[in-house]
């Protein structure tokens, strides 16, 4: 059962179909199991409502219902429904239920003649029945034999009022609405100016009693987390309130926590040697910057997150030069820093060989380059470098200059003590190149740079050492998965000729996730030693955060808590332009557009307007994997289970939630998402911190979690923040992940039920500093999250973006034709009063249109979608 779409009823949900399992006479319905040749049927309730199929065996709460199901309507990638003729032993079934025993028709007959009178009129027992076929985006595929005509018909009809044409028509939006639309999140907002004008003041005051700030701040917290357990009541209450989710991930807080061993103290000078430097405080060597783009517009590099992360020394102006030298505009930026090392992650889209611009980019990655942080390269340089001739790398007696040298014109013999000088020397030499990890196979490379594309090569990039590492591209990744979909659905583990795990080698799968692993280590490997590396693929949104992320966990133990997770996943896929919307096939038209330097059409708008084909390709759900195996090789390191993967490998193609939808930070801000829909991440929180707390069973939480030693890291009081955990890339080492893959598996249903997985329910205690460190991380979010909604608001009404013509209702629509309502299903006969809805276009019955002030009828959703923007 998906923890996140549970049998319980939805906010707003609509049932269309509700057929009880215990139903005597009339409308039924069975799953089939297993796929083979000896199918048997399990009778089952089936509920289709405007959210979700629900498929339930057994009454709720016994063990039957252990193998219920829900599958979100966005999720289901086909839906069919096809007439097949009905056996005695399947009429026995919708008769007496999955423990009856029929051996042949007569005795079926006979069997209810000596019992009651027969509850099922020969005209309600018939010889044939309906198989609905439901293929989700995952690979699964579930089948439910129905019995009456009208029920199949009726689900026959429903598939075509699943899909939307609107971003705002998506479940994430209603559900929203009806959450929030009673609760104290916008009683909040009349406070707004209040707490907007309490936070400037903070800020303005923030350097003079900044550690006053931090005292109450910790005060306040305690009152929440220190105590009994009503302080713990007091805090998830507190939490409950708000939609926090959104505000895990802050570029500030994120860059403070990395870059310093004390976050949230005030900034040294550079001059301070004592309390600057690697293992201290890298801060006056980094900054934020939007590059001079506005806040109500996409700007040149529409896929990228508002604000990024770059040297100090780089200047917004050599940033807009750069944009021009890389593909869509994506230039390269840090991701992360090692404090221990001072090593450099960046990121950005494949260079373009025939740009003017190559000199600057080369520039620009110069100062990745591990050289050391010196006082001149705390500031944006004022005037270009000086052009060194090139050498030729055979005869080069010193490495390349970098915007991180100390400048000396002294020879490196004079910088360093001659007892060490050659040791010294090689360490400097190597840390003055930069690796460039290109995710890409070489000859995929090499065919880009014939188009345009290419690598880091040339006299511009003589100091970057570029490395292939082999990862096939998404069509790759999309055929893999469709071979193992096939296989999961066809192969009959009954035969003893056939071989899984021979079949399963030849998917690929598996290999694509070695390649990914391998990748990553050799990431953490080279910034564990100093080395800055640069990664990217082609565009950067499909293997460089894949590769970025895992390095990450694989070097931080703050990504590997529930929070930090939330936090890599929010900035690395979601800020930085992966394409979950395109990815995961639920792209839709929105009202706004924009297009990337390169020409090509990066939003869901103009994609839907050029009738561009999309690339549907399962890349998050493929590192889900690729994390699934690093938490079953470090299960003590991680806060959460393998349930909490795979939740987020459902819920990224459900779309009840704004954080899978659209292409990027500011496609998600600009179409209103982040205002207008629940964050995933709230939801998460809130569930482990109830499990945490022993209210509801153990699910997303690890037990065996080892916060005591993890809080070490974390709060830095050893390694500078970096606990390093090393993967088995063998292929030995690699496993298939069963709990996912074939949890809607017919053999899962041959089980005893007694013998499936048991949740316990217990309060599962941590280390109290780290317990205290993320209920205060929690509770700023949620002051943030009070903070800036006034800011979108004001935003969303003043935006600078290109606006789509808005589609007018008609005909053409296949909507304004209907004979049926589209809310009530009622049928409208020729003479039939009936409304069309202004903005979507639907048909209406009069009973179901709703009159705007304007005197114009909308459907119930519209109606609701204008009073929310109103408010």
């Amino acid at each position: 059962m998906s923890k996140g779409t549970s049998p319980d009823h939805l906010v707003g949900e609509t049932s269309f179909i509700d057929i009880c399992p215990t139903a005597i006479e009339g409308e039924a319905a069975a799953l089939l199991y297993p796929i083979d040749d000896d199918r048997q049927m399990l009778r089952c309730a089936l509920s289709i409502s405007n959210y979700r199929v629900l498929i339930s065996p057994g009454k709720k709460g016994s063990a039957e219902d252990e193998l219920g199901f829900s599958l979100p309507l966005l999720s289901i990638a086909s839906w069919n429904v096809q007439r097949r003729a009905l056996k005695a032993t399947t009429r026995a079934v919708f008769q007496w239920g999955r423990e009856q025993t029929v051996a042949d028709h007569d005795t079926v007959t006979r069997a209810m003649d000596e019992t009651t009178p027969p509850p099922l009129a020969q005209s309600n027992f018939p010889s044939a029945g309906y198989t609905l076929k439901i293929s989700s985006k995952h690979l699964w595929e579930v089948e439910v034999l129905l019995q009456g005509e009208r029920v199949a018909n009726t689900v026959r009809d429903l598939w075509r009022y699943f899909h939307t044409t609107q971003l705002k028509g998506m479940p994430a939006f209603l559900l929203y609405r009806e959450r929030y639309a009673a609760l104290c999140e916008d009683a909040v907002c009349d406070n707004d100016d209040i707490h907007e004008e309490n936070h400037r003041e903070d800020k303005k005051n923030n350097n003079s009693s900044n550690d006053d700030d931090n005292n109450n701040r910790d005060k306040n917290n305690d009152e929440l987390t220190n105590g009994d357990d009503g302080g713990r009541c007091g805090f998830e209450n507190h939490i409950d309130m708000v939609e926090f989710g959104w505000n895990l991930f802050d570029a500030d807080r994120e860059l403070e926590r990395q870059l310093s061993l004390y976050p949230g103290t005030a900034v040294p000078s550079v001059s301070d040697v004592s309390r600057v430097g690697i293992k201290r405080d890298l801060r006056p060597w980094f900054r934020l910057t939007s590059v001079k783009q506005s806040k109500n517009s996409y700007g040149k590099s529409p896929t990228y997150p508002f604000r990024v992360v770059v040297p100090n020394a780089a200047s917004d102006e050599l940033l807009e030069d750069v944009m021009a030298a890389r593909s869509r505009a994506r230039f390269p930026a840090i991701s992360f820093v090692h404090l221990g090392s001072g090593a450099v992650l960046a990121r950005s889209s494949q260079p373009l060989a025939r740009s003017p611009a190559l000199r600057q980019d080369g520039e620009l990655c110069r100062m990745f380059a591990n050289s050391g942080y010196h006082a001149h390269n705390a500031e944006p340089r004022s005037e270009p470098p000086a052009v060194v001739p090139i050498v030729p790398i055979s005869t080069r007696q010193a490495p390349p200059p970098s915007l991180f040298d100390t400048g000396s014109e002294e020879p490196p013999a004079q910088r360093f003590p001659a007892a060490t000088h050659q040791d010294t020397t090689s360490t400097t030499r190597s840390q003055r190149t930069l690796y460039v990890v290109d995710c890409r196979p070489s000859n995929a490379a090499h065919a880009n740079l014939a188009m345009g594309g290419g690598y880091e090569s040339g006299a511009t990039h003589d100091f970057c050492e570029v490395k292939f590492h082999g990862i096939e591209n998404i069509h790759s990744v999309s055929k893999s998965f469709s071979k193992l979909k096939a296989l999961i659905h066809r192969f009959n583990g009954k035969q003893p000729k056939e071989n899984f795990l021979s079949q399963l080698h030849e998917t690929g799968w598996l290999y694509h996730i070695q390649r990914l692993l391998i990748c990553s280590n050799k990431i953490a490997d080279s910034l564990d030693l100093g080395d800055s590396c640069l990664v990217h693929c082609t565009d950067g949104w499909d293997r460089t955060p894949q590769c970025t992320a895992t390095a990450m966990l694989l070097l931080d133990p703050f990504y590997r808590t529930i929070v930090g997770f939330s936090v890599l996943v929010e900035k690395e896929f979601c800020s930085f332009g992966h394409k979950f919307a395109e990815r995961c096939g639920h792209q839709v038209q929105g009202e706004t557009s924009y297009t990337s330097d390169a020409g090509v059409s990066g939003s869901d708008t103009e994609a839907q307007q050029s009738n561009t084909k999309l690339q549907p390709s399962p890349i998050f759900l493929q590192w889900m994997d690729v994390v699934f195996q690093l938490v079953r090789q470090f299960p003590r390191h991680f806060e959460f289970t393998t349930r909490l993967l795979e939740y987020l490998s459902e819920e990224v193609y459900a779309c009840l939630h704004g954080t899978f939808l659209c292409n990027g930070e500011k496609e998600r801000m600009f179409e209103g998402v982040r205002l207008g829909t629940a964050s995933i991440w709230t939801d998460v929180v809130r569930a482990a911190a109830k499990e945490r707390a022993g209210h509801s069973s153990l699910y997303f939480v690890n037990e065996n979690y080892d916060s005591a030693t993890a809080w070490e890291y974390i709060s830095k009081q050893k390694g500078s923040g970096i606990q390093r955990i090393s993967p088995n890339c063998s292929s030995k080492r690699l496993v298939f992940w069963e709990s996912f893959y074939l949890r809607h598996d017919g053999d899962n249903y041959s089980i005893d039920f007694r013998d499936g997985p048991q949740q316990m329910t217990k309060k599962v205690s941590f280390n109290p500093e780290w317990e205290r460190y993320f209920d205060r991380f929690v509770g700023d979010s949620c002051a943030a999250r009070r903070r800036e909604l006034p800011d979108m608001r004001r935003r969303l009404q003043n935006l600078c973006v290109g606006r789509p013509a808005v589609a007018v209702a008609s005909a053409s629509l296949g909507k304004g034709n209907s004979r049926i309502c589209s809310h009530c299903r009622k049928n409208l006969g020729f003479f039939s009063s009936r409304g069309q809805c202004v903005r979507c276009g639907t048909t209406l019955c009069n009973n179901c249109a709703v009159c705007s002030d304007s005197e114009s009828k909308m459907c119930l959703d519209c109606y609701k979608l204008c009073e929310w923007n109103t408010q």
